[in-house]
């Protein structure tokens, strides 16, 4: 339940419809020879708004500061005995309606100690033309629970450049963050709070939500800290299916979020529909994201994934590098 009065419900579909109508407005000004890559902008956007890491932002004039919200969601526990993530990395491409924009990928991790997930967008070289992203975050949340531990994003757009540290102190306690232009920024800018809730990054709160069992019509709700503003993220699943993915029959379940920015005053906007294509086995795998932008839809897409060498992955993990079928069929056993 939301308890502050004033919360918007600015949602990063929105903010993706707006960029592509931005977009789109500009191409009637260009040489025909340019509105692709330029159209394409969308797709790499959407790499970064619908995964696992939040970039919508409220400005200076209508912020809220984090230690201000006043919100409650659930304890949720996570656990291991039925999700089992591949360790391994995972190539994904961004496109808009099938027109190549971008390359994403996700690395998932045992340290021994804790689990790390690095994830990265890149704009293709065709698009670097017009618009060039370089995106790099790393994740490291607890092997126990699956809670927050530090977030590092690195976020290069044009010659724009963002950095972000978050820490997390264990059981509910402060939430750190410094937010620079890169580490000769004279000007960093730090964030410190006790939440009084469960709060996550990003990329934790992803892992949790894919831990979780899932009942059709079901909504589960997440404070979510990406080191400037606080979200609070509703993921409902909509539907089971049968999808084919890569020639592959995959079960998946189809969850949709729902996300408001607990950090801003400004108005409540209309959402965008945005559809996110889970297995419906151990693994939890994200097979795509589908998001209705502007003009048409923009997909991020699985193409592959690599496993670990078994030298690289935690021993007692290692058995995961086994195909899907395969666990499926020792799942049923």
């Amino acid at each position: 339940m939301v308890k502050t009065s004033t919360v918007p419900c600015m949602t990063t579909q929105y903010e993706l419809g707006q960029t592509t109508s931005r977009i789109v407005g500009a191409m009637a000004s260009l040489p025909r020879k340019r509105p692709l890559p330029l159209v394409c902008q969308a797709s790499v956007v959407l790499s970064m708004m619908g995964s696992v890491t939040i970039q919508t932002m409220a400005s200076a004039d209508d912020y809220i500061a984090p230690d201000l919200v006043k919100v409650t969601t659930p304890l949720y526990k996570a656990s291991l005995d039925y999700f089992q993530p591949r360790f391994g990395t995972y190539q994904y491409t961004v496109g808009w309606e099938g027109i190549p924009a971008a390359s994403c990928s996700l690395s998932f991790k045992d340290d021994g100690n804790n689990f790390i997930v690095e994830t990265a967008a890149r704009t293709y070289s065709a698009v670097d033309l017009l618009y060039k992203l370089r995106y790099d975050a790393t994740g490291i949340f607890s092997k126990n629970d699956l809670t927050s531990i530090k977030l590092t994003i690195n976020h290069r757009e044009n010659s724009r450049h963002k950095h972000v540290d978050i820490d997390f102190l264990p059981d509910g306690g402060r939430v750190s963050a410094i937010r620079s232009k890169g580490a000769d920024d004279p000007h960093k800018i730090a964030v410190s709070f006790i939440p009084h809730n469960f709060t996550l990054d990003p990329i934790a709160a992803a892992f949790i939500a894919r831990a979780l069992p899932w009942e059709l019509k079901e909504t589960k709700v997440f404070d979510v800290f990406n080191g400037k503003s606080r979200y609070y993220i509703e993921l409902t699943a909509v539907r089971r299916e049968t999808i084919r993915h890569n020639g592959e029959e995959r079960k998946v379940i189809v969850i949709t979020p729902q996300v408001r920015n607990l950090t801003t005053t400004k108005p409540i906007s209309k959402l965008r529909e945005a559809f996110i294509y889970v297995t419906d086995d151990p693994y939890r795998e994200v097979l795509k994201i589908v998001s209705s932008v502007f003009i048409g839809s923009v997909t991020t897409s699985l193409e592959s994934f690599t496993p670990f060498a078994h030298n690289d992955a935690n021993p007692a993990q290692r058995s995961q590098v086994q195909s899907p079928q395969e666990f499926r069929f020792a799942a049923s056993m």
